[in-house]
């Protein structure tokens, strides 16, 4: 993914502008693990991911591939909070925690999805690709055939204790 951009706005003044707004990860594609963990990915998407790239586990159980630049944003809002911060500690592990860095695409356009990430996520061959602007989503076939049949209770419990944790973490607590 190219680094953000300064633009002219209609004003005519310099403006920041993310690269996931010109150039986001969009679409949704189906592909099959091979059984060295290797997953093609599209030339469109690889361009839009760029390299080095980021996976960990995502809020809802799939696998999130993170541009560097989105990534960075994670991280930054994560260390803008105080280390003895029970809600940062908690979300830090789940987001953290499953993380694999430095993740780069081989000559032919596949990247090894790390073990940890495919048990973790129930991926075991057919997988769906799903562009979210700034990151791209990795699912189990099944998974997400189960998610976009019941997309309010899927994977609740893990998006629960991740809302919680943040919500902590920021001080946006409501309860």
């Amino acid at each position: 993914m190219e680094p953000a951009s300064l633009v002219k706005d209609q004003n005519e003044a310099m403006s920041y502008e993310p690269s996931f707004l010109t150039k986001p990860l969009i679409g949704t594609d189906e592909a099959t693990i091979d059984d060295k963990g290797r997953l093609l990915v599209s030339k469109k998407k690889r361009e839009r991911l760029g390299e080095p790239f980021v996976m960990a586990l995502g809020e809802t159980g799939c696998i999130v591939a993170y541009p560097q630049e989105t990534w960075h944003k994670v991280l930054s809002e994560i260390a803008s909070n105080p280390s003895t911060n029970q809600g940062r500690q908690q979300f830090a592990r789940m987001t953290t925690g499953t993380a694999e860095d430095e993740l780069k695409f081989d000559k032919q356009g596949r990247v090894v999805i790390p073990q940890k990430l495919r048990e973790a996520a129930n991926i075991t061959d057919k997988v769906v690709l799903v562009g979210c602007l700034d990151r791209l989503e990795i699912w189990s076939k099944d998974e997400h055939d189960a998610y976009e049949a019941d997309m309010d209770s899927y994977g609740s419990d893990r998006r629960e204790a991740m809302d919680r944790a943040h919500k902590q973490m920021t001080g946006k607590d409501s309860q």
